[in-house]
């Protein structure tokens, strides 16, 4: 079944919010982070509640009322949000608060606003739907699941429209976490430090994705959702496994124009670079952690570089691992890895 990607917003470290393309010249990491650039919040969100929302929930609810107004007369019948983390800040606070009153006369105003739920109920809140709301939380497989259930609810005939979003924020507290555990570059990255694998430690980032699913293609759709698997602990050779989920599509790798891959310049990704020795060797090679930066939910920005992809017939050199730029992709393939042995796939067409 045919499921239609009818309109896609994406908030992160550059400047693609409002667009559907990355702009010329990129933003490069800073102290190892990669912030997103904050959209105009008043433009999208009622003035009187933008002072009672956390950073994330505003730039996560500009995604989601961007992607709301590309279609006409967008009515979803259900809401999944995903987020390995959810509301980072919020949490660091209340557990803050915890630590210094000894556990006492605590404000449930933080714990509230922490759930990882906050964004679909503010969505639902605003827009006034009383409808389904899901929130997926998977760590790094987190909007893989989101995208599985929305799938599954449009397949099965649930839902006729479903918006899908994946979001994630860095805090102060994390970072400096995250320092003292070693677990950041020491420098930001570039492009060909994809292919090195030699970094200890990863750039962080943060943003927030949304998208319009439907079973009937708008005027704005320029590629359908054809499938989503996530493998954990999964044995055998990497191209056997991208082949072998391709093939109830009647593709292997041969058909695929574009192939983004989730490399982080680390040895945790290291075995996405065996997709490039072998049999994807007619399709153009992207990455994308190298912009977006590594979080939980960051395959909500390889989704967004691929169905821009498909409705600009390029790929942006900084992106551009291998193989032509400027060409039609008719069939893109997402790999991303979080750890050795855990992939997910997703699965693009063209219209």
């Amino acid at each position: 079944m045919a499921v239609y990607l009818n309109a896609a917003s994406m908030v992160s470290a550059q400047d693609t919010f409002g667009k559907n393309k990355l702009p010329e010249v990129n933003v490069q990491a800073e102290n190892s982070c990669l912030h997103i650039i904050a959209p105009e919040y008043k433009e999208f969100i009622p003035v009187a509640s933008l002072r009672r929302m956390s950073r994330l929930v505003k730039f996560s609810l500009a995604a989601a009322f961007d992607c709301y107004s590309q279609v006409d007369n967008f009515s979803p019948d259900a809401i999944v949000t995903t987020t390995g983390l959810g509301c980072l800040n919020d949490t660091g606070t209340f557990l803050m608060q915890m630590h210094q009153n000894g556990e006492k006369l605590l404000n449930p105003s933080a714990f509230i606003a922490s759930t990882h739920n906050a964004v679909g109920g503010q969505i639902a809140l605003i827009k006034k739907l009383h409808i389904p709301n899901f929130t997926h939380t998977q760590k790094e497989a987190s909007f893989e699941s989101g995208l599985l259930e929305a799938l599954m609810m449009l397949e099965d005939g649930e839902a006729s429209q479903i918006l899908v979003g994946g979001f994630d924020e860095i805090t102060p507290l994390t970072i400096d976490l995250m320092n003292q555990m070693g677990c950041l570059s020491e420098t930001g990255i570039e492009k060909n430090d994809l292919l090195s694998s030699k970094k200890s430690g990863v750039v962080v980032g943060e943003g927030a994705g949304f998208f319009a699913l439907s079973t009937e293609a708008h005027a704005s759709c320029c590629s359908k959702l054809m499938g989503v698997e996530v493998l954990r602990q999964a044995t055998g050779n990497l191209n056997t496994l991208a082949n072998g989920f391709l093939a109830p599509y009647n593709l292997s790798s041969a058909d695929i124009d574009l192939l983004i891959v989730g490399l982080d310049g680390t040895q945790h990704t290291k075995k996405l670079l065996e997709l490039m020795e072998a049999d994807f060797q007619a399709a153009t090679i992207a990455g994308f952690k190298n912009l977006s930066g590594c979080f939980n939910t960051d395959t909500s920005f390889a989704l967004w570089l691929a169905n821009s992809a498909i409705v600009n017939k390029s790929i942006h050199p900084d992106c551009c691992l291998r193989g032509k730029s400027d060409r039609t992709f008719e069939n893109v393939l997402i790999v991303n890895s979080s750890k050795a042995y855990s992939y997910s796939f997703i699965l693009l067409e063209r219209c």
